[in-house]
């Protein structure tokens, strides 16, 4: 069983039970002294490694860490205006639309009901 204290853990660990499971798991799975190319655990036995266990760990401590904090400064923030003229057309046009001029619409005669039928017989 693993131990109650967190002792151990780097500082930038965010989920401390996935990344104790990954360690265990990444010390479980390791070559094999006979066959190097091999896992020595028995659950993968005669797969060449590393295990997908083993791959799966990696990714779960991956996981579990935080990506490294920036350094500290002043950070460089682009003017809007500069990045939404960069970006202009994307989703809306640059100018508005010029508006079409469109005909007055022109009345059609009103058809009477079931003339149609009447002409093809």
């Amino acid at each position: 069983m693993l131990p109650a204290t967190p002792a151990g853990v780097p500082e930038n660990v965010t989920d401390v039970l996935l990344w104790r499971m990954a360690v265990r798991v990444t010390a479980d799975h390791q070559p094999d002294p006979h066959h190097p190319g091999r896992c020595a655990n028995l659950r993968c036995a005669h797969e060449a490694y590393p295990c997908q266990p083993l791959r799966d760990a990696q990714r779960a401590q991956h996981a579990a860490t935080r990506p490294p904090r920036f350094a500290p400064g002043r950070a460089r923030v682009p003017v809007v205006a500069a990045v939404a003229q960069r970006f202009a057309g994307w989703f809306r046009p640059t100018r508005p639309a010029p508006a079409v001029p469109r005909p007055a619409p022109i009345p059609l005669p009103r058809r009477q009901p079931m003339a149609a039928l009447r002409l093809a017989a």
